[in-house]
């Protein structure tokens, strides 16, 4: 009985990404390529985080001040439109580099997010039943140069 009542909360509580329909593959291609954020460390030194987004895989890189390589993963996600609202659900995380190298987590992380220009606004912790910390990432598309430089 207890599994019973645990699963229909589960249900309830992330109904809204449930009852979300899959995107299109157009919502993937949009996203596809490099993105960027500045941020900071736990004790307040510079960190420039990249992200990796292709073929519904996403790969994330934390760099110190001098470039070398703090923490990276990789998961896959899949992508979902509500009512009124676009949805960004990670899930398969393996720390590829770091402290935590190796760790796996199976858990499912919806978010909310919002493409406007160069710009990808993702909102963590705010599907109901999420228990993920509020958080808002914004991310910076990576321009490709237009050519290359001559040697």
């Amino acid at each position: 009985m207890k599994h019973l009542v645990f699963i229909l909360v589960v249900l309830v509580t992330v109904s809204p990404v449930l009852s979300a329909e899959p995107a299109p593959e157009e919502d993937y291609q949009v996203l596809q390529g490099k993105w960027f954020r500045n941020s900071k460390d736990g004790k307040g030194a510079p960190i420039r985080i990249e992200q990796e987004i292709a073929q519904k895989t996403m790969k994330v890189k934390l760099y110190n001040r001098n470039g070398k390589v703090l923490h990276s993963q990789q998961s896959k996600f899949r992508l979902q439109r509500g009512d009124d609202l676009k949805y960004y659900v990670y899930y398969d995380v393996e720390v590829l580099e770091g402290v935590k190298k190796g760790a796996k987590s199976k858990r499912t992380q919806p978010c909310v997010y919002r493409l406007r220009g160069d710009q990808l606004i993702v909102v963590e912790g705010m599907v109901e039943g999420d228990k993920f910390p509020s958080l808002m990432i914004v991310w910076w598309k990576m321009k490709e140069p237009d050519s290359l430089p001559e040697i």
